[in-house]
C-alpha cells in the first residue's frame, strides 16, 4: 500500500487470512491511522530488498495492534521509519525472530518521534 493520499482505512482487507509469501509494505499513506483489517495475517515472507515488514512515512499511523496475529520469525527485516504518530509497537509480540535486509539490518527503527 503506497502513496494513497486519501486512504483512511484498510478494514476492507479483513478477509485476508494466513501468511503472506511476500512482504507487507505500507508507505506514504498520510491519512491512515491504524492497520485494522490485517488482523488475519499470521506471517510474512520478504521482498527483494529483504524486508518482511516495512512501514514508512505514514504520518497519521497511531497503531499497529492489528498485526497481533503474526506468529513466528520473519525471514526478512523489520523496518519502521518516519511514522511520527506511532506511539507503541504493540501488535508485534508474536514475532519471535528476524532475518536481515540487503543493508544488513534485522531491526531498523528511525524517526518515529512518539516511540
Amino acid at each position: 500500500l503506497s502513496s494513497n493520499i486519501a486512504l483512511q482505512s484498510i478494514q476492507a482487507l479483513s478477509g485476508i487470512r494466513g501468511a503472506f509469501t511476500g512482504a507487507l509494505t505500507i508507505t506514504d499513506n498520510p491519512s491512515l491511522t491504524t492497520l485494522d483489517g490485517l488482523q488475519g495475517v499470521e506471517g510474512l515472507g520478504k521482498n527483494s530488498a529483504g524486508n518482511s515488514l516495512y512501514l514508512s512515512s505514514n504520518i497519521a499511523l497511531q497503531s499497529i495492534q492489528a498485526l497481533s496475529g503474526i506468529r513466528g520469525a520473519f525471514t526478512g527485516a523489520l523496518t519502521i521509519t518516519d511514522n511520527p504518530s506511532l506511539t507503541t509497537l504493540d501488535g508485534l509480540q508474536g514475532v519471535e525472530g528476524l532475518g536481515k535486509n540487503s543493508a544488513g539490518n534485522s531491526l531498523y527503527l528511525s524517526s518515529n518521534i512518539a516511540l
